[in-house]
């Protein structure tokens, strides 16, 4: 683990809300927590019980308008209030200073885009990098993350990599910019036993490496007391 410091994010009352033809439905129905620079936080519950909408939540990625975070809810990032920043300034914090792994990397990949593409856009968007820079700095966040030929691998479109490589390449573009927190959503819920292990141990080691908070959220008691702080 990196060395623990003052407090990163801090979530007070969270209450999101969806508004659907049935009625309004509480998702998220006042949950507080805290996650301080460096820590590699567990979030743990059954299915349903919105701990991917507390994700979305923190990222300003609800569907619009059924999803709502109601008033009296905070998500305090550093000295900024995130209820309350615009969607203009919420994109400078997202995938900048706060990124995040989803699930299933297939959802998350573009099927029509080479993964080179893919992680350069976010050195490009972020960075400020040329085309050729950019493409130099993804093959090298490539290798970060544990894939081998990765001047081959840049080429390669989604669907032509393994699980595992699918869910490294996100990992490799979720730390492209250095975010202080990452957010982790069911991270190797879809890979067999022996490739969770393998990611596990890799957010681990990045996780010390780069000294970036994790909030790593799952339905498995057992990752999250091999892995977590707290």
């Amino acid at each position: 683990m990196g060395e623990i410091g003052e407090t990163l994010l801090e979530v007070r009352n969270l209450r999101t809300h969806f508004w659907t033809e049935d009625g309004v439905v509480p998702a998220v129905d006042g949950i507080s927590f805290n996650v301080r620079e460096g820590e590699f936080l567990g979030m743990v519950g059954e299915s349903g019980c919105g701990k991917s909408v507390t994700s979305l939540s923190i990222m300003g990625l609800l569907p619009k308008p059924m999803g709502r975070i109601l008033p009296e809810s905070n998500i305090l990032f550093g000295n900024t209030e995130l209820t309350e920043l615009p969607e203009q300034e919420m994109r400078k914090i997202r995938g900048n200073r706060i990124s995040m792994i989803f699930q299933e990397p297939m959802t998350s990949l573009n099927p029509v885009f080479k993964i080179g593409d893919q992680l350069a856009e976010v050195y490009r968007l972020h960075r400020g990098f040329s085309r050729e820079g950019a493409w130099k700095e993804a093959a090298s966040a490539l290798k970060m993350v544990g894939i081998a030929r990765a001047e081959k691998i840049i080429h390669e479109y989604p669907h032509a990599l393994s699980g595992g490589m699918r869910q490294r390449a996100m990992i490799a573009m979720a730390l492209a910019c250095r975010p202080a927190l990452l957010i982790a959503d069911e991270p190797t819920t879809a890979l067999d036993v022996t490739i969770q292990a393998q990611i596990l141990e890799l957010m681990k080691e990045l996780q010390a490496t780069l000294n970036t908070s994790v909030l790593l959220i799952t339905h498995n008691l057992a990752v999250i007391a091999e892995t977590c702080s707290r």
